[in-house]
């Protein structure tokens, strides 16, 4: 039986590998051992105080640790085997790697936990909507930059030139500068967003055939909700090419309705509907203005175009959003507009169809030239 356990296996027992396994579940216990002692005990103590601080702290670190004493354990778990120099070197390049980003878990982690607490909850309080854009920026940047530091560090601890690395990527900064033509092109974008300020979270806008409000604006992309609930990810680039319309700012939707209005019909008659046309449609409670005008004198019919606004929809009204009030006042303008004309017997003008410069159908449904 003990023979068994004296068998070798790669240089080392069959029990000396057992040991180091049960060495690395110990010290897994361990660590768990501390995270139910602080959850247990240490959270307690930490509620009782003012401040939410050391709560916070406590909250963040806890998981780090477990790890923390997870890689200590094997570490020393695998010191206690005979390994070979070049393996041991390579083990403690790693270890010295994973030590690296683990700190760099633990700030992050830490940041945060005071970006939840503190800085949104500050920024909601000021006025300006600019540190509203910023803060998820700012939170991006800062993971961004204690990764690339974490793994720059960590590669200089496992022993390898960084310096020459960072030359290497130099040289091919051409290749990369020219692959990477549109992430330069949405920075900028954004960086214009923030300067110019065309808009802000929560806003409307219109840009590049979307629609819609704006929930997130990034470095390198904005999301959008559409009134329907679709997300779109806008890249910056198209702020910096394309018109933005922010439909927010707007004091009415615009809006113009054209009516065809059959040839036959007389200057009186349209001299005396235009008014008409303009009292009914100013009864409706959602429009601001209107002025119905004789747009245009063709060949084949009198065009009457109604311009009028639209007061601005918002929450709480009997629409699901803009579109829907826009739709319904659409149709109440229409069906006015319809039985103004109905009642001073104004027709409209029936289409015309032309086949060649000369032949086309006349109302009555006959050729004509």
């Amino acid at each position: 039986m003990f023979g068994f356990f004296d068998t070798i296996y790669y240089g080392n027992t069959l029990s000396q590998w057992l040991i180091a396994l049960l060495l690395i579940v110990l010290f897994f216990i361990i660590g768990k051992a501390v995270y139910w002692v602080s959850n247990r005990w240490i959270k307690s103590l930490t509620s009782k105080t003012q401040t939410q601080i050391d709560d916070l702290i406590i909250d963040m670190i806890e998981e780090p640790i477990v790890v923390l004493i997870t890689l200590i354990g094997i570490r020393y778990s695998l010191a206690t085997l005979h390994i070979s120099a070049s393996l041991v070197r390579w083990i403690d390049t790693i270890f010295q790697f994973g030590m690296t980003l683990l700190v760099a878990w633990l700030l992050i982690r830490l940041y945060d936990a005071f970006h939840t607490e503190y800085f949104v909850k500050l920024v909601e309080k000021t006025e300006t909507d600019l540190d509203d854009q910023l803060l998820p920026i700012l939170r991006t940047g800062l993971k961004f930059t204690v990764i690339s530091l974490a793994i720059l560090i960590g590669l200089n601890n496992a022993g390898y030139n960084v310096g020459a690395i960072l030359a290497g990527l130099g040289i091919g900064g051409l290749a990369i500068a020219l692959a990477a033509q549109d992430t330069v092109a949405n920075l900028f974008g954004g960086i214009i967003v923030f300067l110019h300020r065309p808009f802000k979270t929560g806003d409307r806008i219109r840009v590049g055939g979307v629609e819609g409000y704006v929930r997130e604006v990034g470095l390198r992309s904005s999301l959008v909700e559409t009134v329907h609930g679709e997300k779109v990810l806008l890249p910056n680039k198209v702020f910096g090419s394309e018109a933005i319309s922010n439909l927010d700012v707007a004091i009415y939707y615009y809006q113009a309705e054209i009516f065809h209005i059959h040839r036959n019909t007389t200057l009186e008659q349209i001299e005396a509907v235009l008014p008409i046309l303009k009292e009914v449609i100013d009864q409706n409670e959602h429009i601001v203005w209107s002025e119905p005008i004789l747009a245009t004198v063709g060949e084949y019919s009198f065009d009457i175009q109604i311009d009028y606004g639209v007061k601005m929809w918002q929450p709480g009204q009997p629409f699901a959003h803009h579109l829907h009030k826009l739709g319904v006042v659409k149709s109440q303008i229409n069906q006015a507009a319809l039985k103004v004309f109905e009642n001073r017997a104004i027709k409209l003008s029936l289409p015309v169809l032309l086949f060649s410069d000369q032949m086309v159908i006349s109302d009555n449904g006959t050729f004509a030239r």
